[in-house]
């Protein structure tokens, strides 16, 4: 019996505004922001329903792990991804900490009128970056399989976590946050 493969099914642009709060919430308690702060301010803007249970399990945690702080920090580069995605940032600013911080409203700030406003790309221009990102990823994967030194100004961690942000994005076989698959 031939297993079935889950379809894609993309994200609203509400989920997608939802998802960068989440985002926003694990980055800045990487950076030691108060986490316990941090879920009050998710649970107050109705968006607890949106953290994944492995975000929750960090955001809760008595004390988190060195290397779970340090992952926490890397999402960054997936908020930069959504972001991009409602057309809030440009591709060249994903990894620009303050261009993210400006273009998000306040942290611990009302989340309303963000998540109500919120607009999604063209698909053909969302699908273009992702062709874009995923071949950037297969090519840093292929060097390291093959022993080569990486391309010129690619990342591997950047690249992974873009990937991970855009194939959410598309609803990759219907994936969610903590089990999306980065397959090249």
């Amino acid at each position: 019996m031939e297993e079935e493969l889950e379809q894609d099914v993309p994200r609203t642009a509400e989920a997608v505004a939802k998802r960068c709060f989440v985002l926003y919430a694990v980055v800045a308690a990487g950076n030691e922001e108060s986490r316990a702060g941090l879920v009050d301010w998710l649970r107050r803007e109705g968006l607890w329903a949106e953290v994944s249970p492995e975000e929750a399990a960090f955001l809760t945690a008595d004390e988190p792990e060195k290397q779970a702080m340090i992952n926490a920090t890397w999402r960054t580069e997936a908020l930069g991804a959504l972001m991009w995605s409602l057309g809030k940032i440009e591709a060249t600013d994903m990894g620009n900490v303050p261009v993210l911080r400006r273009a998000m409203p306040p942290l611990y700030g009302e989340t309303g009128d963000f998540v109500a406003g919120a607009q999604l790309r063209g698909d053909a221009e969302v699908l273009a970056l992702y062709e874009e990102i995923y071949q950037a990823h297969w090519s840093v994967r292929d060097a390291r399989l093959h022993g080569r030194p990486l391309p010129e100004g690619l990342h591997p961690g950047v690249l992974q976590e873009r990937h991970h942000a855009l194939n959410w994005l598309i609803g990759y076989c219907g994936q969610e946050w903590d089990d999306v698959a980065t397959d090249t």
